[in-house]
């Protein structure tokens, strides 16, 4: 205890031993006690801060960790495009660590075909398709056709395996997406020339995109290793089929949709 006189310290009593002052011991006490509820508090309002602190680090970091991700897959997408774009014939160097890169060269392709299939709707005279929605002359095209480019892939892996080639699934991804790129060039550049009334041409480049897609990727991604199962001339012969099959399926769903559509709008008054 300090006496609050001569502000020595002093045992416990009415009286300093010190200077003989009165002492409050009550009042003392409350002080003491107060002062160590401020401290308490204090301390308290420190911690409280320094774990908020520490949430808004880790927060901040988290988004640094995203941000250094994206740029870094940015810029190996941007390497792996110029680099197929410059030398086409460097897709077959393309393996699994290429594979998030021949994933956005998927999904590119189909929004192309998706929005080339949802702006020949529109050339439509109106009237003809007034059923149609957004969702279904575009959202739903971009979903079919990754789907189908996943299934080709798919395909093109087992095609592989029967041969008994030494590939892993996302190594076919990253090839089939590498392989993809001029072909994805060639449907934009058909697409460029319609615009513009060269529909021949158009036609010409945007009948080889196609074909690109469903038929030349496989056989390239197959041709690449030496076979020591089945024979590659009847595994891409099957190959073929299925694919064929697969894609006018999906072609058919799509006159089917657009054909129903046109009934509905020209008997639907009836």
């Amino acid at each position: 205890m300090q006496c609050p006189s001569c502000g020595e310290q002093t045992a416990e009593g009415k009286f300093c031993t010190n200077c003989g002052a009165q002492l409050d011991v009550e009042q003392m006490h409350d002080k003491e006690t107060s002062t160590e509820t401020d401290h308490d508090s204090a301390g308290d309002h420190f911690t409280e801060e320094q774990e908020n602190s520490t949430e808004d680090q880790e927060y901040s970091a988290k988004n640094n960790e995203a941000m250094d991700k994206l740029q870094t897959i940015g810029s190996d997408f941007g390497h792996f495009f110029v680099t197929l774009v410059k030398n086409p014939s460097e897709a077959k160097k393309a393996n699994h660590t290429d594979v998030i890169s021949g994933i956005i060269i998927i999904v590119l392709s189909a929004l192309l075909l998706a929005a080339s299939y949802h702006f020949v709707l529109n050339a439509i005279p109106a009237g003809f398709f007034r059923s149609i929605s957004f969702f279904d002359s575009f959202i739903l095209p971009i979903i079919i056709f990754v789907l189908l480019e996943f299934l080709i892939a798919g395909l093109t892996f087992a095609g592989a395996k029967l041969s008994v080639q030494t590939v892993t699934f996302p190594d076919v991804i990253a090839k089939y997406g590498a392989y993809l790129i001029p072909f994805v060039l060639l449907f934009a550049a058909g697409i460029i020339f319609s615009l513009i009334g060269i529909s021949a041409l158009a036609v010409i480049l945007i009948l080889i995109s196609i074909l690109g897609l469903v038929l030349f990727i496989p056989t390239f991604i197959l041709l690449e290793q030496p076979a020591e199962g089945f024979d590659r001339v009847y595994v891409l012969l099957v190959l073929y089929i299925i694919t064929i099959l697969a894609f006018g399926f999906f072609t058919q769903s799509f006159l089917s949709a657009i054909l129903g559509s046109l009934m509905d709008s020209m008997f639907g008054g009836f």
